[in-house]
């Protein structure tokens, strides 16, 4: 490790990585004659709901809800990271850079899945979105402000959140 800031990168440049790993693997997906059951909803029980959607909108929920699920794995490992840290500790003081990598990976997650709506995505889907990304921009805020007070709190609604737009991606996702 040639230092903290580089070691920063390097959490950067991984997630960068993963994330362009995810996109190339989905893009690739689509050139191919399973693109028209990549687009297909799942039965759920808004299944109706999602069939009267266009193919516009669906081609864009999908887009979105991938990154959703792609920075959501990367956010929660690093929150996971910082909370086990923070828990064998009990302060801010001691920790090393966990507190800093879960700040940056849950803004940068917020930023990259904030971008990712476009105008073809289906309202709903949007506000499930606005709010998951609303509440990682405050957990990273209470974190980087080495709040513990609340800290709990502010997390319980990130999860609530994170699963509330996981929910409402699955209407979305490939049966196959």
């Amino acid at each position: 490790m040639e230092g903290v800031p580089g070691h920063m990168r390097s959490r950067a440049e991984v997630f960068a990585a993963v994330i362009l790993v995810v996109a190339a693997t989905f893009l690739s997906a689509c050139g191919d004659d399973s693109a028209k059951q990549a687009v297909e909803p799942t039965a759920s029980a808004s299944g109706a709901a999602t069939a009267e959607r266009s193919d516009a909108e669906r081609v864009a929920a999908i887009q979105v809800c991938r990154q959703v699920i792609t920075s959501a794995g990367v956010m929660v490992r690093d929150y996971n990271t910082f909370m086990k840290r923070l828990n064998e500790t009990r302060s801010y003081r001691p920790i090393d850079d966990e507190d800093r990598w879960a700040v940056e990976t849950l803004k940068t997650g917020a930023d990259v899945v904030d971008e990712a709506v476009t105008p073809g995505v289906p309202d709903d889907l949007v506000d499930a979105v606005g709010k998951f990304v609303d509440s990682s921009k405050k957990l990273a805020g209470q974190i980087d402000d080495k709040r513990r007070q609340g800290l709990n709190k502010v997390s319980d609604e990130w999860g609530k959140e994170r699963t509330a737009v996981l929910d409402r991606c699955s209407e979305f996702l490939p049966t196959e």
